[in-house]
């Protein structure tokens, strides 16, 4: 009992050191996009979205979470809010997808990532046989800038938790449910 309070004491302090360390240099490098916000590597130009090609809705998703696009695999894209107004949650918090949709984080606010690689954070969880996915590339506290968006096409059904990993300790927390 004691190591998971010392563990969650110490993410505390090392979400904070992010927090306020990307707070301070959010303004300064508008260009370079090069800090692993697009984790899915499929374009590698900096575009706002990993797959490219799917315009980001003014609707935010914050009503249904359905956007309506088709993704690049031919399936529907769903749209979840990281961050709306500065909170720390993601909305909708539960989202339910078909197999070969498509949910794309659009990051509302700095300071937010997706992590549903279950090695990072233990309250992560994927289905037996599913890809673990996220918007770093390797640096779980890697973040995001405000305006990016992450996508991540889910090809095996299940429920999936994932979380913003700076702020989990303070329930910033998802699901993804995944039909045939």
């Amino acid at each position: 009992m004691q190591r998971t309070n010392r563990r969650r004491f110490l993410a505390g302090i090392a979400t904070t050191g992010t927090v306020l360390a990307a707070g301070c240099s959010s303004s300064g490098s508008a260009g370079d996009g090069g800090d692993g916000s697009n984790g899915t590597a499929s374009g590698g130009s900096g575009d706002e979205t990993a797959t490219g090609g799917n315009a980001t809705s003014e609707s935010g998703g914050s009503t249904s979470g359905t956007s309506g696009n088709s993704s690049a695999s031919g399936g529907e894209t769903t749209t979840v809010a990281s961050g709306p107004d500065g909170r720390l949650v993601f909305d909708p918090e539960a989202v339910e997808v078909s197999v070969g949709d498509t949910v794309a984080w659009e990051f509302e606010s700095a300071g937010h990532n997706v992590s549903g690689v279950p090695e990072d954070n233990e309250e992560v969880s994927i289905p037996d046989g599913a890809e673990p996915f996220s918007s770093y590339d390797g640096d779980p506290y890697a973040v995001v800038e405000e305006g990016k968006t992450y996508e991540h096409t889910f090809e095996t059904a299940g429920e999936y938790t994932y979380v913003c990993i700076p702020h989990v300790s303070s329930g910033m927390v998802g699901t993804v449910t995944v039909s045939e």
